[in-house]
């Protein structure tokens, strides 16, 4: 049987500084753009479960409002014990 490890966390969209989604973190620069995103978890053997939006951003518009994902959670799925 195959055990599972999972990982989550935030992307978020940055509109002043690089106008894309952006993963920020404690340790290194941050990881800019979806692609970039996928890319270096896939590369250390997570595969993507799931993207939910988890917080909204409102515009005003003609006559109404538009809604718009401000942030997304991503969760991620490797076996154990693979790096």
């Amino acid at each position: 049987m195959v055990v599972w490890e999972y990982l989550t966390f935030d992307i978020g969209y940055d509109r002043k500084k690089h106008k894309n989604w952006v993963v920020v973190r404690d340790d290194r620069p941050p990881l800019v753009g979806l692609q970039a995103i996928l890319e270096e978890h896939g590369a250390q053997g997570w595969e993507l479960v799931s993207l939910m939006p988890v917080r909204f951003q409102a515009y005003p518009g003609f006559g109404q409002w538009a809604f718009e994902p401000a942030s997304y959670r991503a969760t991620f799925k490797r076996p154990r014990g693979e790096s």
